[in-house]
């Protein structure tokens, strides 16, 4: 049985009065700040947070991306940057910074590949973040290796000794044609990729999918977080209607019991929201005393800022 969202509402924030870490590079829609994703170094004692700048589609899209770190999750400095021309990327995604047991440090970065018109996930180390080389990394999630046409926005863990990572890709099933009509298809799902090195993935899962309901959640399913939370797994999802969706996506929750297999927990509106439109990409980080939650939030002009908000538990 699922649990009731209200179980939830302890971790609930107003995304209005978060703390901005990043602004947007520019004024009006299009210009974003995100694409993020958070690790609390245990050695340093530090956050380390990855983001992306992007522009409207005319203007070069993803163009910058950065590492930066904190010692309050809040107040960031960059300490590694690149610009997409350095992946030869058309546009640079979701990154997840992380650090392996063996103390070296990864950054999992998500990128359309320029001119070929699909999303790939690439693999860069470095001894310290400041030393990432892009030029010696590694496609580590390459779409045509599991007949897919794109992967995207890697979510990493290290879970019982393994990678875990969870990864936006296609859906799987389109519905079908009834009485002379064609309806609107699912638009995207997560899959999931377990790993002994972290570098070979033999196999992906499907492990959340859009419905392809007329709901404000129903064709899209991407997981952007997961926190373990009593006998199973929250995870924190972007759903959406349309394709216009892809840039105005909304929150949901999802549960699992195993951490694999996650259905969304029924909630008539979104999770939380801007007044001004979306709050999406919420990455929720569990330290001993609060919960920080990063996201991107829509602002009046239609750009996106990068902010914090802080759950005490």
């Amino acid at each position: 049985m699922l649990p009731d969202p209200r179980e939830f509402d302890d971790l609930l924030f107003d995304p209005e009065t978060g703390h901005i870490v990043r602004e947007p590079p520019g004024k009006g829609y299009g210009y974003w700040v995100g694409g993020h994703k958070v690790f609390y170094d245990q050695e340093s004692e530090q956050f380390v947070i990855f983001y992306r700048e992007r522009t409207p589609l005319e203007a070069g899209r993803g163009g910058r991306c950065a590492v930066a770190v904190a010692s309050d999750g809040i107040a960031f400095e960059e300490v590694w940057t690149a610009n997409k021309e350095a992946f030869a990327a058309s546009s640079i995604e979701v990154g997840h910074p992380i650090r392996s047991p063996d103390g070296d440090w990864r950054l999992y970065i998500s990128y359309e590949v320029a001119g070929a018109r699909y999303w790939r996930v690439d693999l860069v180390r470095g001894k310290s973040l400041e030393s990432f080389d892009v030029q010696g990394r590694r496609t580590v999630f390459q779409p045509s290796d599991f007949g897919l046409g794109s992967l995207k926005d890697p979510v990493v863990y290290l879970h019982d000794g393994r990678w875990w990572v969870y990864l936006a890709g296609p859906a799987r099933e389109r519905p079908p044609r009834k009485a002379g009509k064609v309806f609107a298809s699912p638009l995207d799902a997560t899959l999931l990729g377990r790993s002994e090195d972290g570098v070979y993935f033999p196999e992906l899962e499907w492990v959340f999918e859009a419905p392809g309901t007329d709901t404000w959640h129903g064709r899209r399913a991407r997981i952007n977080s997961v926190i373990p939370r009593g006998n199973g797994w929250l995870a924190f999802y972007d759903g959406g209607r349309t394709f216009y969706d892809t840039y105005e996506e909304w929150c949901g929750l999802a549960w699992s019991e195993n951490g694999v297999q996650f259905d969304r927990l029924e909630q008539q509106h979104p999770w939380v929201r801007s007044s001004y439109g979306c709050v999406r990409y919420v990455f929720a980080l569990e330290r001993p005393s609060a919960i920080y939650f990063y996201y991107e939030y829509a602002r009046a002009d239609g750009s996106h800022d990068l902010r914090v908000s802080v759950v005490n538990r």
